[in-house]
């Protein structure tokens, strides 16, 4: 089998797979053997799509929706660039070229927040960029997982990849379902919730560099995923073991 050499193009969700597991990371690239998918979050896409209308209001208005105002944030407003578009396409994304790995990193992104505060040191001249992400829950807290975290952290490596200058924060706009009523009567309520982290890039460009290394692999790693045990890599090498198997032997 022959390594993958030409230019790889690895997702945020692709990086995850390898943070999660490299095996199933290099089986979803040699073999296209993907674990199994989710149930599609039809109305947490619909929510994402109603807000982005929402915020596009106030971005050809300029002006800063009231949920950042409310929490005090100043001097910033809705990035409004021709790239905003690309950045937001689930096909395209925001994406950096790294030449010495011959590898693209690359995501969706929902929406930036541009900060007035440029400085005359800086490399790019740029006003400084946040992080902006959707969510819709319909629990009673609000929990920042670990996924969402390092989904802001790649995020804002590939910005500062680019050459952007980048807020040490980035901001998760919540929309949480209202269960309090006594029925939705053909309209679902929701609270707006905000809530700010600090970003942590630094480890971005180490896992990236490691997950192309791992993709152009010719034989897939031995170990699984952290801590010695994959469900779907113990499948898959389940129904290996099985083809292998005369009939007659198989014992269903």
């Amino acid at each position: 089998m022959s390594k993958i050499s030409n230019t790889l193009k690895i997702s945020r969700s692709g990086l995850k797979l390898f943070l999660e597991c490299p095996r199933c990371f290099w089986l979803d690239l040699h073999h296209k053997i993907k674990r199994p998918p989710g149930y599609p979050y039809t109305l947490s896409a619909a929510v994402d799509y109603l807000v982005k209308r929402e915020f596009d209001k106030y971005r050809a208005k300029g002006i800063l929706p009231p949920i950042f105002k409310d929490a005090g944030i100043k001097n910033a407003k809705l990035y409004n660039s021709p790239d905003l578009a690309e950045w937001r396409n689930n096909f395209k994304g925001i994406s950096y070229f790294d030449e010495d790995l011959n590898a693209i990193l690359y995501g969706a992104i929902d929406d930036v927040l541009e900060f007035s505060d440029a400085r005359p040191n800086s490399l790019s001249g740029r006003d400084s960029l946040a992080v902006i992400d959707y969510k819709s829950s319909g629990s009673k807290e609000i929990t920042i997982y670990d996924d969402y975290q390092k989904q802001m952290d790649i995020y804002t490596h590939i910005l500062n990849r680019k050459g952007f200058e980048t807020q040490s924060d980035a901001y998760f706009v919540f929309y949480k379902v209202d269960k309090t009523g006594d029925g939705f009567k053909n309209v679902l309520p929701f609270s707006e919730e905000l809530k700010i982290v600090k970003v942590n890039p630094g480890w971005v460009s180490d896992a990236f560099e490691r997950a192309i290394e791992t993709a152009r692999q010719s034989v897939p790693p031995i170990s699984p995923a952290v801590g010695g045990h994959c469900d779907h890599c113990h499948y898959v090498g389940r129904v290996i073991e099985i083809q292998r198997l005369a009939p007659e032997d198989i014992n269903i």
